[in-house]
């Protein structure tokens, strides 16, 4: 077996992906999905051009894209230097067991708080991670007040404000085709 037997070998075949709307997505959709997470000012022409299609036919998909819910926004990528004096700051929250009804609420003032970038619930000993721009982590108790009023959520927090990003995300790995 040859090195490049054994990469193959361990790369597994990329699982099936739907679109919010439950369509599928296939080989053709993925690709202009990669294009739009590397670049999504490219032209219509271009993602035509790359993904060998013409240009109504990659007009085509990618409203269908939109219209599924795959591409949920454009929006560009900015240099984290710009925002030093408002530097990111992860916090990773464990929540009291409250009624769903109360929680709506607690996650309605967390969607309504600028500072909060992006919220995810997590499995562990934190139940949600904010991503979201603080001067300092002593402005915590004032966004801890805003989010939760009352001290009815949230039991204890964790404040990990961010030293350097050492890799973008982007685009997701299943994009790429090979998933290891």
């Amino acid at each position: 077996m040859t090195p490049d037997d054994t990469n193959r070998a361990s790369v597994q075949p990329l699982p099936p992906l739907y679109a919010p709307s439950g369509a599928r997505l296939d080989g053709t959709d993925l690709k202009i999905l990669r294009l739009l997470q590397t670049g999504a000012r490219a032209s219509i022409q271009d993602i035509a051009r790359r993904i060998e299609l013409s240009h109504s036919g990659t007009l085509h998909r990618l409203r269908r894209l939109e219209e599924s819910g795959a591409v949920v926004r454009y929006m560009a990528e900015l240099d984290p230097s710009i925002f030093e004096a408002w530097p990111v700051t992860w916090i990773d929250l464990a929540l009291t067991r409250s009624p769903a009804g109360k929680r709506e609420r607690f996650e309605q003032a967390i969607a309504e708080a600028p500072e909060v970038m992006e919220a995810i619930e997590i499995i562990g000993e934190f139940d949600l991670s904010l991503r979201a721009a603080l001067r300092h982590a002593s402005d915590w108790p004032v966004l801890r007040a805003s989010l939760d009023p009352q001290a009815e959520f949230i039991d204890r927090a964790r404040i990990r404000p961010v030293a350097r990003i050492v890799k973008r995300s982007v685009p997701h790995p299943l994009l790429s085709g090979e998933v290891r």
